[in-house]
């Protein structure tokens, strides 16, 4: 008997330790803390925060006293959002979005506990202030000042999710998508521009061309007249040399030269007008009248006394 009590007794004391053993276990595993690298965990005692802890090993009391929290990332982390927006001009256009944020490792337990959904809630602040931000704005400006836009939407998340325990370490914008309608409008306004300079071009070429040819018209006529001048001026000279002349060798009086002169014109010009295919010819008597109409080359004067016209005067050519 004394033997078997024996033998109860190190039974007894095996089955306590190793009960002992097993609670001691967990329990002691309980107090191990290891956090991932570039994360952190809570530590909540009765259920209210109390620490963080960071990357590494780390000890608190045990369960359930104290309780650690999943690794909660400090990681950049990015939201893409297209948001649709009105422009100052009303225009509707699309302003494709990308906001990169991360959690502030001083402030992670205010990301954790101040918001349920940290990615759909910070999203909607991202919504309603690019519309804040862009009904300020023309449709031009969302253009050509991106930077501008970029800043103001970065600066007032950060003063808003700053609150909340998150950093905001880029805003991106990039170009606005105007809507179906306003882009069919642009491309009327595009086409209508180009046709404008289309006709501006064409009627400044047509204005070119046509001052070029009045231009080359007004030589021409100056080239013609001095032309012109020259002949007559040869042909006066020519003929004052040879009245000069024949009355010279003759002994006739200028004016009876003159009308030599006038008689051969005529017969030459009834010759002239018979090649031509004429076949009535009137020949005036008033040339011999007019020292002045003979030089030119013109008798025209049906008012005045009609002498006897000569044979080759009155002939006619059919």
């Amino acid at each position: 008997m004394p033997a078997k009590d024996g033998k109860e007794r190190v039974l007894e004391n095996l089955v306590i330790s190793a009960i002992l053993i097993v609670v001691a276990i967990p329990i002691l595993a309980s107090t191990i803390v290891i956090t991932r690298q570039q994360n952190v965990r809570l530590i909540e005692t009765f259920g209210r925060f109390s620490s963080i802890r960071s990357a590494g090993l780390s000890f608190k009391l045990p369960w359930p006293i104290q309780i650690a929290g999943a690794n909660f990332s400090l990681q950049i982390q990015e939201i893409a959002e297209d948001v649709n927006v009105k422009s100052k001009d009303n225009a509707f256009v699309s302003v494709p979005i990308r906001v990169q944020y991360r959690v502030n490792e001083a402030s992670a337990q205010d990301a954790f506990y101040k918001l349920s959904n940290a990615a759909d809630q910070i999203r909607s602040y991202v919504v309603n202030q690019v519309r804040s931000t862009a009904s300020g704005m023309t449709f031009n400006d969302l253009f050509q000042s991106r930077d501008t836009f970029e800043n103001d939407v970065a600066s007032t998340l950060t003063e808003r999710m700053g609150e909340f325990g998150f950093r905001i370490e880029n805003v991106l914008v990039d170009d606005p998508q105007p809507s179906e309608e306003l882009r069919r409008a642009f491309d009327r306004v595009i086409s209508a521009e180009r046709l404008k300079e289309a006709a501006v071009n064409e009627g400044e070429a047509k204005r070119t061309l046509q001052v070029a040819e009045a231009n080359a018209e007004g030589e021409a006529l100056k080239i013609k007249a001095s032309a012109f001048a020259s002949f007559r001026k040869t042909v006066a000279d020519g003929n004052a040399e040879a009245l000069e002349s024949f009355a010279g060798r003759t002994g006739l009086s200028p004016a009876d030269g003159l009308a030599f002169f006038v008689s051969i014109n005529e017969m030459e010009a009834v010759r002239d007008a018979a090649q031509a295919g004429g076949r009535i010819v009137f020949v005036s008597g008033s040339a011999r009248e007019s020292q002045q109409a003979a030089m030119m080359g013109l008798v025209s004067d049906p008012l005045g006394d009609q002498p006897d016209l000569s044979a080759a005067q009155r002939s006619a050519a059919e």
